[in-house]
C-alpha cells in the first residue's frame, strides 16, 4: 500500500564515525518543524543503521544527486553489520562539524542531526533529529534547489527503479 506514495525522494542516511562510516540509504525522510529545524527518519528495526544512532545519538541525511546512483545502491543493499560499506563505495567521508556522524563530500547537502526523540513506529524507529549544521553545494547555492543543473534522485518504486525531478516548474 505505501507504494501508492513513490516517487520519493532518496537520501543517504549516515551514522557510525569517519574511520567506519554506515550509509544506508532512506526514502522515508521527512521535514518537520522550521523552528527548532527538525526532520524524521524512519528505519527499520533490524537495520545496523538504527543500532548505531540509538547508540551515538546522531545521524546526517545527505542528498545525493543521480550521479552517485551506484553508491546510493550500494548503500542500500549492502548489510554495515557484516561488511564495511564505505570500501565498497566512491565517496569520501569527512568529519561534520557539529555531530559524530561524518558526511560525504560528494552530496549537494549534508544535514547534521542530533536524536531529540524516538518513536517505535511498527517495524520502524522513527528519529526525530534538530538540524544542528549544514554543509551544501553548488545545487544549494542561493538557499533553494537548483533543480535546472542538478538531478537530485527518486525513487520511482521499490528495488532498482529510480527517476529524477524536471526542471521544469508548475505554478497554480
Amino acid at each position: 500500500m505505501l507504494g501508492h506514495l513513490y516517487p520519493l525522494r532518496t537520501y543517504l542516511v549516515v551514522a557510525g564515525t569517519v574511520e567506519r562510516p554506515n550509509p544506508m540509504t532512506a526514502d522515508w525522510v521527512v521535514p518537520l518543524s522550521f523552528n527548532p529545524p527538525l526532520l524524521g527518519v524512519a528505519i527499520g528495526k533490524t537495520r545496523h543503521t538504527r543500532k548505531l544512532i540509538e547508540k551515538q545519538k546522531d545521524f546526517v541525511i545527505a542528498v545525493p544527486t543521480v550521479e552517485l546512483l551506484k553508491d546510493v545502491w550500494v548503500a542500500g543493499t549492502v548489510s554495515g553489520a557484516k561488511e564495511n560499506k564505505a570500501e565498497k563505495m566512491g565517496v569520501t567521508f569527512v568529519p561534520s562539524e557539529k555531530v559524530s556522524s561524518p558526511s560525504i563530500k560528494e552530496c549537494q547537502a549534508n544535514l547534521e542531526c542530533r536524536v531529540v526523540k524516538e518513536v517505535e513506529v511498527g517495524d520502524h524507529i522513527f528519529f526525530v533529529g534538530e538540524i544542528v549544521n549544514v554543509t551544501h553545494g553548488d545545487a544549494f547555492e542561493n538557499g533553494k534547489p537548483n533543480t535546472k543543473d542538478y538531478k537530485f534522485l527518486m525513487h520511482a518504486f521499490t528495488g532498482a527503479n529510480f527517476t529524477c525531478q524536471s526542471d521544469e516548474v508548475f505554478n497554480p
